[in-house]
């Protein structure tokens, strides 16, 4: 089986990054199986690539070692070829915001974050029934009036 290369995002993706940029050295709590999902790629024979804005410190390493994460590499492919760009090459990125491109631009439009589009959701569920407007209700009201006329 040929090896296959991964660049796995730090923030948002081994991190929680809920809270935005808070300093080069600061992490927060890793993501539900972060340490499973890149000890399994590793055991499957994949490269790993921390792939991140961030700049390659000891204390990010030191914080990938303390939480188990598997990978190779950090911000750099040393199979690179030689005249490529600064894109380091590989087979899957694996980002919390990115976009699979399946041939259409569309789907940028209505782009948001796993975690932003998770905080909505539980939100939603927090206020579910609490506003005039929810369907049980309205459905209620349709039949009260209905009977009566």
């Amino acid at each position: 089986m040929e090896q296959k290369t991964i660049c796995i995002d730090f923030d948002g993706v081994i991190h929680d990054y809920s809270k935005g940029w808070q300093g080069e050295d600061v992490f927060g709590q890793i993501i539900p199986n972060a340490d499973t999902g890149t000890a399994t790629l590793k055991k499957n024979g994949w490269t790993i690539i921390i792939f991140t804005t961030r700049k390659k410190t000891e204390k990010l390493e030191k914080w990938l070692e303390e939480n188990n994460i598997s990978y190779d590499h950090i911000n750099e492919n040393p199979n690179q070829p030689e005249h490529a760009s600064g894109k380091i090459i590989a087979d899957v990125y694996l980002d919390d915001r990115g976009i699979c491109f399946r041939g259409l631009m569309r789907d940028i439009i209505e782009f948001e974050p796993w975690q932003e589009q998770q905080k909505r959701e539980i939100e939603q569920l927090a206020t579910y029934g609490q506003t005039e407007d929810d369907i049980w209700s309205r459905g209620n009201e349709k039949r009260i009036k209905q009977a009566h006329v």
